[in-house]
């Protein structure tokens, strides 16, 4: 039987080992939180190891609900995928090519949180001879951040044939909105010099948090799936999350090109 000053003598040593591991508990969680240079967004933070909600193609969307019949705009039709669609095999690609002047896809969530399907698919469209553009589902916090999200889209596809910024979550902690947004598009169009930089997102999100800064950008990526037509000037028109898209045998988001441009616009 253990005495009774024994067993104060255990509890003390006890206490003594838990007032020190707490503290370096939180200092060693308050120091990963932390993010140098850029961002993965709250968001990606949260929800890194919580995929029970697919976002799709990695989107926030539209809450609009779908159209009762299908749209009644005229041109191409190309996909976007994300590595929520898996890897493209080149039998994939291929099929796609017949139908497809382009796809897009994804290339990061913020700054620092890669696509798992990034590297595959670049590969294997490059290697079938597919152009593609990709965007960055943006997380920036501030101009300076903003400006390092862009450089890590162009440093992770330096061959693609366009950028997306698509900002539809506001995570700006500092400088408004407007200013941040811009600051991403002069940072990728020095990089991508003559290539098209796009912006994407909802109609009422971009008049709330972008509207002057989308006169900059080369083109607007319009996402709302409740129309039968688009009413906005729009190079891309994201109608749907649930295109059935028989070259990968799965649900996919599908977007018809506007009706001002064709694809060379986007890849020439």
């Amino acid at each position: 039987m253990f005495s009774s000053i024994t067993i104060k003598r255990c509890m003390l040593a006890m206490s003594i080992i838990f007032a020190i591991i707490v503290p370096l508990s939180t200092a060693k969680a308050a120091e990963t939180a932390k993010h140098p240079e850029g961002t993965m967004g709250a968001a990606y933070q949260s929800n890194d190891n919580q995929k029970s909600t697919k976002e799709s193609s990695t989107k926030m969307r539209s809450a609009d609900p779908a159209p009762a019949q299908e749209p009644t705009q005229q041109g191409q039709r190309v996909i976007d995928i994300s590595e929520w669609q898996g890897d493209l095999t080149s039998k994939q690609v291929k099929a796609l090519k017949k139908n497809n002047p382009f796809i897009i896809i994804r290339a990061q969530y913020g700054s620092e949180r890669e696509d798992a399907s990034l590297k595959n698919n670049i590969k294997v469209l490059e290697k079938n001879n597919l152009d593609y553009g990709v965007y960055s589902y943006s997380m920036y916090e501030n101009p300076d951040d903003a400006r390092y999200e862009a450089k890590q889209l162009h440093d992770r596809a330096p061959n693609a044939s366009f950028y997306v910024n698509d900002f539809e979550e506001n995570a700006v902690k500092s400088g408004t909105t407007e200013e941040t947004t811009s600051a991403w598009y002069d940072e990728m169009k020095s990089l991508a010099k003559n290539k098209k930089v796009l912006f994407y997102s909802n109609e009422s999100f971009m008049l709330e948090n972008a509207q002057n800064a989308l006169d900059e950008y080369d083109g607007y990526w319009f996402a709302n799936y409740s129309k039968t037509e688009a009413d906005r000037p729009h190079v891309l028109w994201q109608y749907t999350d649930s295109y059935d898209s028989p070259e990968l045998s799965q649900a996919v988001d599908a977007n018809y090109i506007g009706p001002n441009v064709n694809a060379d616009w986007f890849t020439s």
